[in-house]
């Protein structure tokens, strides 16, 4: 009589090494990570595309074309991540007010523990304006400031992060005049409306636009202070 032959048992969770380990579950991890890097790789890609195109050409000068060919990226891909121009306009637009927004937090910040006087802040919010106006991407805030006049969402964005700016430079001088270092006024809204438009607009404008005249940011406050600082 011939002998029965051992037929081994399948892998099932219960008995499989794999499972035992946790070594399926863990190649999924990785998997999955490295398939979301990769995506946000891509996507980081088509924004400095876009970015660098928009800083050229403008946002109606550039096409959705313009930023697949930039980025070296397939039609199916561009699109995958994003459905319209629009859309990465909106996306870069909250990216560079955010960054604006937490660096003049950070400097209003400092401001307090090295005890600055107002023009001492201004001189540092128009260095750091005098950074973004001649940095690679210069050009991108007018275009922002363009489309604002005509594209509702992108006017809403900014208001949005322009009014934390304000709130914030409102805040700072409220406590230069509670240290006596600024004559007290009620009228504390005003004002830093007032210093906003001199120091962000006021110095990127004069420095884009007057050509040889435009002066650096210390001259700008230099002026300033020969203009409002001096009785």
């Amino acid at each position: 009589m011939a002998s029965k032959q051992k037929v081994s048992k399948p892998l099932y969770k219960s008995n499989s090494p794999v499972a035992r380990t946790g070594q399926g579950t863990t190649l999924k991890k990785r998997l999955l990570k490295a398939k979301e890097e990769d995506l946000f790789s891509g996507r980081e890609k088509i924004l400095m595309a876009a970015r660098a195109c928009f800083a050229k050409q403008g946002f109606a000068g550039t096409s959705m074309k313009d930023i697949q060919l930039a980025a070296d990226c397939s039609r199916g891909n561009l699109y995958h991540h994003f459905k319209a121009k629009e859309e990465i306009v909106q996306i870069i637009t909250e990216q560079n007010l955010g960054r604006f927004c937490d660096r003049i937090e950070t400097i209003l910040k400092e401001s307090d523990e090295r005890d600055l006087s107002l023009l001492e802040i201004i001189e540092e919010l128009a260095s750091f304006a005098e950074e973004i106006t001649k940095g690679p991407g210069k050009g991108i805030a007018f275009h922002v400031w363009s489309m604002s006049m005509v594209e509702p969402e992108v006017r809403k964005t900014m208001l949005i992060y322009f009014e934390r700016i304000r709130s914030g430079l409102e805040q700072k001088i409220i406590l230069l005049m509670k240290k006596g270092k600024l004559k007290k006024n009620k009228n504390t809204e005003q004002l830093s409306v007032a210093l906003f438009g001199l120091v962000i607009p006021g110095f990127t404008v004069q420095s884009v636009f007057m050509d040889e005249k435009a002066i650096d940011s210390a001259k700008y406050v230099r002026a300033l202070n020969l203009l409002i600082g001096n009785k």
